[in-house]
C-alpha cells in the first residue's frame, strides 16, 4: 500500500488492515493450538488403550504358559524356566497396567542413566535389528 498524499484516511485504514491481519493470525494460530490438543488428546487415548491391550495379551499369554508348563519335555529344570518366564510377563503385564507413557518414560531415563553402556549396547542391537527388518 503505498502513500498517498490525497488520501487523508490513509493512515486509519493501513491501522485497521493491520489490526485485521493480527486478528486473522491469532484466530489461525488458536485454530492449529486446539487442533495439536485435539490430536494430542486423541494419540494419548489411543496409546493408553493400546497399552492395556498389550498388558491384557502378556497376561493372558503366562496364564497359558503356567497351564502348560507341566506338559513341556525337559524336566524340572525346563518347567522352571517356563514358570519365571511366565512370572516375567506378568510383572511386565503389572508394570504395564499401572504405569502411563510418562512414567515408562522417566523410568527409561533413569534405567539409562545407571547403565549406560548397556543401554548404548541395547540401542546399538534394537538398531541394527530395524535396519535389518525395515530394509526387508
Amino acid at each position: 500500500m503505498t502513500r498517498n498524499p490525497l488520501d487523508p484516511n490513509f493512515d486509519e485504514r493501513r491501522t485497521d488492515n493491520v489490526e485485521n491481519l493480527k486478528d486473522r493470525l491469532e484466530d489461525v494460530a488458536s485454530k492449529a493450538k486446539d487442533k495439536a490438543e485435539q490430536w494430542s488428546e486423541s494419540a494419548s487415548e489411543t496409546l493408553d488403550r493400546q497399552r492395556e491391550n498389550v498388558s491384557s495379551g502378556l497376561k493372558r499369554a503366562a496364564s497359558t504358559l503356567h497351564e502348560k508348563a507341566t506338559n513341556i519335555p525337559g524336566g524340572p529344570r525346563a518347567i522352571s524356566a517356563v514358570h519365571r518366564f511366565a512370572d516375567g510377563m506378568e510383572t511386565t503385564a503389572s508394570y504395564l497396567r499401572e504405569h502411563d507413557f510418562a512414567d515408562m518414560r522417566d523410568d527409561a531415563i533413569s534405567l539409562c542413566k545407571r547403565h549406560p553402556v548397556q543401554a548404548l549396547v541395547s540401542a546399538v542391537a534394537f538398531g541394527f535389528l530395524l535396519g535389518r527388518t525395515v530394509r526387508r
